[in-house]
């Protein structure tokens, strides 16, 4: 499946000079920092293989990359949360409160969600970058799937 326009034939153009530029900048490292929380560090061991595959993603986007996956670790922990204890609990005088896990799922999943169109790993941004090759290889959709993007 050909996911770029062959109609706009710019879209490859903006491809091949974004990485022109950055062909002397360093890609990101598969391995995460040390201080990230243990699912962001999943996901980066995920995520960065195939950033780096694509070739769209340097050293210059780590630290938008590091913020994409300690949001996802903080929502994870946020599902976890509204798992245990539901989307409301009662408060010791017996009013009915918002779990505050629900604001965190809804935060980080817009975070989540401007970022992943920083980095180009929302489905328009890639399929705009990606030239006329054979796409079967590209795997950023299955680890996306993986971890709930």
């Amino acid at each position: 499946m050909k996911l770029v326009d062959p109609n706009h034939p710019e879209q490859n153009q903006r491809k091949e000079k974004l990485k022109a530029a950055r062909k002397d900048i360093k890609e990101i490292s598969n391995r995460p920092p040390r201080y990230m929380m243990d699912d962001a560090k999943a996901l980066w061991k995920k995520l960065v293989p195939q950033l780096n595959k694509v070739g769209l993603v340097t050293t210059l986007d780590q630290t938008n990359l590091e913020l994409f996956c300690t949001q996802y670790a903080e929502y994870k922990e946020a599902n976890e949360q509204l798992k245990e204890y539901g989307s409301v609990y009662e408060d010791s005088n017996g009013n009915l409160k918002k779990n505050p896990a629900v604001n965190i799922i809804d935060i980080c999943s817009k975070n989540m969600r401007t970022l992943g169109i920083t980095l180009g790993i929302d489905f328009n941004s890639h399929s705009q970058l990606l030239d006329n090759e054979d796409d079967s290889d590209f795997e950023l959709e299955k680890a996306m799937k993986e971890f709930g993007g």
